[in-house]
Formats: C-alpha cells, sequence, structure tokens
C-alpha cells in the first residue's frame, strides 16, 4: 500500500469513526463558521484596497461577524483550526449573525439604480 493510500485510509477510517460517534454535526458546524470567517476576512480585505463597500459596522451581525474574523491569524492555523479554538457562545454567535451579516453585505454592495 502506497504513502497515499495510506494516508488516505487512515483520513476516512478517522472520519467514520467521528461520524459514528455522532460528531458529523459539530464538524459540519466548524467547517460553517470557517467559511464565514474566510468571506469576512475577503470582503475585509477588498474593501481596504477600494474595491468593495461594506455594510456598517453598527449592525450588530456586521459586528459580531466581523469581530470574529478580525482575530483569525490566517498564517498561523486554518479558519477551522481557528473555529475549533472558538469558545461556543462565539461559535453560536457568528452562525447566528451569519444571514443577516450576508444579506447586509448583499444590500450594501448592490448597484444603485437611478430614479427615472
Amino acid at each position: 500500500m502506497t504513502t497515499s493510500k495510506r494516508t488516505q485510509t487512515a483520513a476516512l477510517a478517522r472520519a467514520l469513526a467521528e461520524m459514528a460517534e455522532g460528531g458529523l454535526a459539530e464538524r459540519i458546524r466548524l467547517e460553517q463558521a470557517a467559511r464565514v470567517i474566510v468571506m469576512a476576512r475577503r470582503a475585509a480585505e477588498l474593501a481596504a484596497a477600494g474595491g468593495l463597500r461594506l455594510p456598517p459596522v453598527s449592525d450588530p451581525s456586521v459586528q459580531a461577524v466581523t469581530e470574529i474574523a478580525r482575530h483569525w491569524d490566517a498564517t498561523a492555523v486554518t479558519a477551522v483550526e481557528y473555529a475549533e479554538t472558538l469558545p461556543e457562545s462565539a461559535l453560536d454567535r457568528l452562525l447566528r449573525a451569519a444571514p443577516a451579516w450576508a444579506a447586509a453585505f448583499a444590500g450594501s454592495t448592490a448597484p444603485h439604480r437611478l430614479a427615472a
């Protein structure tokens, strides 16, 4: 068996064990949180470069997502690893705020229509 197949087999065995122990839902939550964190970071970088307009930070959902994403050091850990370190309350706050954050963000970047 090659090293690649051993690595794949070990990864599959870990994933199956996690699923059998009921950890799949938690893994999915962490991956969702990581996606939000990455999107928030990318949005902030685009805004800093002048290519994007962010919604106001006064919006509680924007504040929650921005605050949590700002503390991620992408050079030190992956977004999933960072999400794993978040307290449960912060993870819940991030995931609750994400849909409203995305809606506020989408609204702030929509093209403006001119009155007829």
